[in-house]
């Protein structure tokens, strides 16, 4: 028959060490797993306070003056410290007169290429690429210290 008194440390002293390596084991297991959810956390905030890419802002900036979906492609040269960005005009209408298909798309480059400018800082120059259900209408070069707007017309029907 076996007795039922305590064996060893637990007779000698008293404490069973039983529920004590229980509770070092879970309080290890907690911290543990605390620590880790603490340094995903902080991860994940940094991440989420890092500006986004240059091609994003750029592409939201042309968005918010252009219309929504409009961006086809960006491309940063950040050696060059040079953008060129592609997107469909909003405001090419070929029922309308020549004059004033020319002014709008000047103005729809101008005002994109200075969004650019203007919110971007390390970017000197612009070269944006107008078009309209896939062909090129015109191109817009905007630099940086420069007042106006180069704006080549490509398409046909904008030509003098």
């Amino acid at each position: 028959m076996s007795s039922s008194r305590p064996r060893g440390l637990a007779r000698k002293t008293g404490i069973n060490l039983l529920p004590i390596v229980i509770y070092v084991t879970v309080a290890v297991v907690l911290t543990a797993g605390m620590y880790a959810w603490d340094v995903q956390y902080r991860r994940q905030q940094e991440a989420a306070r890092r500006p986004p890419a240059p091609e994003v802002i750029a592409k939201n900036l042309v968005e918010n003056v252009v219309g929504a979906d409009v961006v086809k492609e960006v491309k940063v040269d950040r050696e060059k410290k040079s953008l060129a960005i592609s997107f469909e005009s909003a405001l090419f209408k070929p029922e309308k007169p020549k004059k004033e298909l020319r002014e709008l798309l000047d103005a729809e480059a101008t005002l994109a290429t200075q969004a650019i400018l203007v919110q971007m800082r390390d970017i000197d120059r612009v070269v944006a690429t107008l078009t309209n259900q896939g062909k090129t209408l015109a191109t817009a070069e905007a630099v940086r210290g420069k007042d106006r707007v180069t704006t080549t017309f490509v398409d046909e029907r904008l030509k003098e």
